[in-house]
């Protein structure tokens, strides 16, 4: 059996994977990791706010703004 892959849920931020995976989209289609600063390990987005998702963008860092009164 291969050991478990370390996974780390950070509140309102990415979900940290450790190690080498086989990403796919809802369709089974692989998904290229880019090149990352930290060489085996992948962040996903898990606000919901990156603008390259699945992976983070560090959008979750950014202030929610409330919508203007115009």
């Amino acid at each position: 059996m291969k050991p478990a892959l370390p996974v780390v849920i950070k509140p309102l931020g990415p979900i940290v994977i450790e190690g080498p995976i086989d990403l796919r989209d809802h369709e089974g289609n692989p998904i290229s990791i880019p090149p990352n600063k930290s060489p085996g390990i992948i962040k996903l987005c898990g606000c919901g706010r990156s603008l390259k998702r699945p992976f983070c963008d560090g959008t979750h860092k950014q202030p929610i703004l409330p919508p203007s009164a115009d």
